[in-house]
C-alpha cells in the first residue's frame, strides 16, 4: 500500500472554492491566484483522485460532476480538520497551559524542584508539570522519544541534545563534620586522594571525576558507588571517605542524624553548568518556555546565596 497522498491541501482549497462560486476566473481572484494555476491544480487532483470533480463549460463556468458532489463535503471536512490542527499548533506554540513533561537529573531534583513546583503555582497555575527523575542516559532517552520536552542536567550528562546553560557550579568536597582535615581552609586532590570516593553509581558521573583527576595530575582514589545522594551523605558522615558535590545545602545533617561540611578545594578545577538539554531540532513550545523562565529564576534564588559551609 502507497501512503503517499500525491495531492494537496492547496489543490483540495482550489476546487472547494472553485465549485461554491461555480466559476474558475472568481475563485482565482478570491484565491488570489491566477486562473491558470487554479484550473491546472483542479485538474492534477482529478487526475491524482482518478475522478472527475468539475465540469467546464465555456463562458458558463463550472458544476460539480456526481464524483464531485460526493468528494466536495469531505473536502470540505478536512479542510476544516486541517484548519483546526494549525490553530490547535498556533496555541501549542504559545500556550503555558495543559501538561508538561521535564526530565531531571536524579541528584538536581531535590535542589530545584520543590522551588519549581512552588513559583510554577504561583505564575503559571494551568502548567502541569509532570517531572521525571532519571540517571543521565535515561533522560537523554527521554528527550530523543519526545517524551519529555526539556531535561534539567548538568552540560556534561547532555550528551548531543542542544544545551541552555544557567549557573556555573564549582566543585567542592563533601567530609565528615568531625574530620579534622580541611579546618585550616582549602584543600588539594592530592590529599583528599588517599582516601576512598563515596561517589553516585552513575557511568558518567565516574567518568567526570575520573577525568577531573587525570586532569590535575592525581591518581583516582579508590570508589565507593552508591545509587542515592543522601546514601552518600551519610557514608561520609560515617568516615567512609569523601565525596565530591557541586550541589550545596544548607542542611548538613543526615538522615540517620550524621553531619557534613563542605570544604574548597585548592587548585584550578573546571567549574560545570546547570542548565537544561533539549533535541537540537525542537522549537521550544510556549510551556517550556514558560517553565524555563522560572527554572531560571529558582535557579537565581537557589544558587546566589550558596556558600561553602
Amino acid at each position: 500500500m502507497n501512503d503517499r497522498l500525491g495531492f494537496s491541501l492547496t489543490q483540495l482549497r482550489y476546487f472547494v472554492v472553485s465549485a461554491e462560486l461555480g466559476n474558475i476566473s472568481e475563485a482565482a481572484e478570491k484565491l488570489c491566484a491566477s486562473q491558470s494555476t487554479v484550473s491546472s491544480a483542479v485538474m492534477r487532483l482529478e487526475r491524482q483522485l482518478g475522478v472527475q470533480l468539475l465540469l467546464r463549460h465555456h463562458a458558463r463556468g463550472v458544476t460539480l460532476t456526481p464524483s464531485g458532489r460526493h468528494l466536495l463535503r469531505e473536502a470540505r471536512a478536512l479542510l476544516g480538520q486541517a484548519r483546526n490542527l494549525k490553530a490547535r499548533g498556533d496555541a501549542l506554540a504559545g500556550d503555558t497551559t495543559g501538561r508538561l513533561d521535564v526530565g531531571f537529573f536524579f541528584s538536581i531534583a531535590p535542589f530545584l524542584l520543590p522551588l519549581v513546583h512552588r513559583m510554577l503555582r504561583e505564575r503559571h497555575a494551568e502548567l502541569q508539570l509532570n517531572p521525571h527523575e532519571a540517571f543521565a542516559d535515561r533522560l537523554l532517552g527521554l528527550l530523543q522519544d519526545g517524551r519529555c520536552e526539556l531535561a534539567v542536567t548538568y552540560d556534561f550528562l547532555s550528551g548531543d541534545s542542544r544545551f541552555h546553560p544557567l549557573v556555573d557550579l564549582p566543585v567542592y568536597a563533601l567530609l565528615a563534620d568531625g574530620d579534622p582535615m580541611g579546618r585550616a581552609g582549602a584543600m588539594g586532590l592530592d590529599e583528599l586522594a588517599a582516601r576512598p570516593l563515596v561517589t553516585l553509581n552513575a557511568p558518567t558521573v565516574l567518568r567526570h571525576f575520573e577525568k577531573m583527576f587525570a586532569g590535575a595530575g592525581v591518581p583516582m582514589p579508590r570508589v565507593m558507588t552508591t545509587a542515592s545522594p543522601e546514601t552518600m551523605r551519610g557514608l561520609v558522615a560515617a568516615g567512609s571517605g569523601f565525596a565530591l558535590m557541586y550541589q550545596r545545602t544548607p542542611n548538613m545533617t543526615t538522615l540517620d542524624g550524621g553531619r557534613v561540611r563542605a570544604v574548597e578545594i585548592a587548585g584550578d578545577l573546571p567549574s560545570l553548568s546547570l542548565g537544561v538539554a533539549m533535541m537540537p531540532d525542537l522549537i521550544m513550545s510556549g510551556r517550556g518556555r514558560a517553565f524555563l523562565d522560572i527554572l531560571r529564576s529558582a535557579v537565581a534564588i537557589s544558587y546566589a546565596a550558596r556558600t561553602p559551609a
